[in-house]
Parts: structure tokens; sequence; C-alpha cells
């Protein structure tokens, strides 16, 4: 982390604001106030103004999804209330600027169709092993980005039958979801391209790694998706679509709002209400398409 960029007095700031915070969520924080120090170009973080403060949230919405935006506008905004709180400043300059809200109502933009799901798989024989696993995984489960990274080989399960799951999550959005067989099948062919046996033995060690070995991190998955976005000719969307575009999709086959719910974590079923605009989106550009699950060329692999 470049804290190098605040100055002494900032960073001290920074360590009486964070001192409660758990190490990933002071992380967090302070890569976003480096950012708006970076981006802004200001001297010093005690010394900004409201149009300084304006003109980086709109810059920001050039590069990052409004949801991003919206979640660094607050970090921000809590910093500097921080510190007008505790006499630093006398005014709180986010206080002025019109906060980035993301409307929890999913549109035709926030989903792929089916179609473009299928036009999503057939691109990704251009990707290497891990990067294919890793789309197929989110287009399968609808799990979340730091869900991803954060899975074990201890984390795969297999029954009686040879269904294969996965444990996501963690403290109440623990769960247990099945996984895709193609999914598993790209699970096997990772494992032979890491020189790893054929037999998964549960260990700590992280599904997902870089080249050095290392665990994988959110950044790179959005890196690794925006090019298979890229590949597939369909650059407007973010990994976040992927979760949408899955729970679109269940409810449009007819899943129950509670299987959605455990499948993906959510704390209330009624967040399904937020796809009422997309159901028929989702399956609309064909009339010859049915509702059944014939339609992915996902269970044709």
């Amino acid at each position: 982390m470049d804290s190098y960029i605040l100055s002494e007095k900032e960073f001290e700031i920074f360590q009486l604001f964070s001192i409660k915070m758990a190490p990933a969520t002071k992380k967090d924080y302070l890569s976003k106030i480096i950012l708006f120090k970076e981006k802004s170009n200001v001297e010093s973080l005690l010394e900004v103004t409201k149009n300084e403060c304006d003109d980086f949230i709109v810059l920001i919405q050039e590069e990052f999804a409004t949801s991003t935006c919206e979640k660094i506008f607050g970090y921000l905004h809590s910093f500097y209330a921080f510190m007008k709180k505790e006499k630093y400043i006398e005014l709180n300059p986010f206080s002025f600027v019109k906060k980035p809200i993301v409307t929890r109502e999913k549109s035709k933009k926030d989903v792929l169709s089916i179609q473009e799901i299928n036009q999503l798989i057939d691109s990704l024989e251009k990707l290497s092993a891990r990067d294919r696993l890793i789309m197929v995984f989110l287009v399968t489960t609808g799990c979340l980005l730091n869900e991803l990274v954060k899975v074990k080989w201890k984390d795969l399960i297999v029954d009686e039958e040879n269904n294969f799951y996965i444990r996501l999550g963690e403290g109440k959005k623990e769960r247990v979801v099945k996984l895709h067989p193609y999914c598993f099948k790209l699970i096997e062919s990772y494992r032979y391209f890491c020189g790893l046996s054929e037999i998964i033995i549960p260990s700590d060690d992280y599904i997902f790694i870089t080249q050095k070995s290392q665990s994988i991190t959110d950044r790179n998955v959005r890196l690794i998706v925006k090019k298979a976005f890229d590949i597939a000719g369909l650059p407007q969307y973010s990994a976040r679509d992927l979760r949408h575009s899955y729970a679109a999709i269940s409810l449009m086959l007819g899943a129950d709002k509670e299987d959605i719910q455990k499948q993906l974590g959510w704390s209330d079923k009624y967040y399904a209400i937020r796809y009422k605009h997309v159901l028929n989106f989702v399956d609309s550009e064909s009339i010859d398409y049915i509702l059944g699950k014939d339609n992915f060329k996902l269970n044709k692999k």
C-alpha cells in the first residue's frame, strides 16, 4: 500500500480514525483515501475544497461502477466527518457533494440475457485454464468476488452420488452450493494444468492463485472478468452483473425466492423483487427460447 503518498500528519490522523477497524477494512479505507489524494492532486487532505471533492466524484464515475463510487464516497465522507469531529477541519467538504446513488432495482443493463451468457461461454477457450474456471465459477454460482478468492480445496465437497458442492461465505452468510458439472470438469483441468494430483485432498490452500502461488485478489478477478467480457464482445458488463444475471435467470426459470436466497447468501428473500423488471428481458430476444435449461451451452460442454 502506497501510504507514503499521505503526509506524516495525514497518516497519523488515519491511524486514529481506523483504530477499531479490522485489518481488511482498514486497508480498504486507506486505499480509497490514497486514491482521492492521487486523483485530485491536492497538496493536503486537510485543505480540500468542495469543488475538488466534486470533481473527484465525477472523475471516478467515469472509471468505476456506480456501486463502487457510492462506496468510495461513503468512505471519504466518514473520514472527513471524523476530522471535523476531532477539529482537524472546520467543515466536511463531502457534505456538499452529491452522493452517487445505486438504484437497488435492477434493469436491462444489469443482467446478461441467456444469449449473451452463451456468447460469453463460447469465448472462454481463449482464456487460461484458471481464468476460464473463474468465469464459469462466477456464472454458475452467482458468488461474490470476495467469496471466490477465499475458497480453499477443503471447501470442495462430494456426496455419495458424485455431486460436487462448494462452501462459500463466512459467518451467517456461509452456505454450501452445488457445482455445475462443467465447473467441476474445469476444476479437474485446472488441477492438471497446475501439476496437482487427480485426487483432491482437503487442504487450507486457496484454489485460485497467481503464477507466483499467491492468493488471487478481488482486483485480479475484476481484470480477468473485464478481459473475458472484452473478448466476448460484451464490454458493457462487469463482474457484479454475473451475480445479477444468475439471480434473474434462475427466477425466470422458476426457482423459488428462498432457493435463490440460500444460493446467493441474501439476508432476505425479498431481494428478489429487485429483478421484477428484467425477468422478461433475459429470455425475450427470440420467440424460440423456451423456459428451460437446454438453452444454456454450459449444459452441452
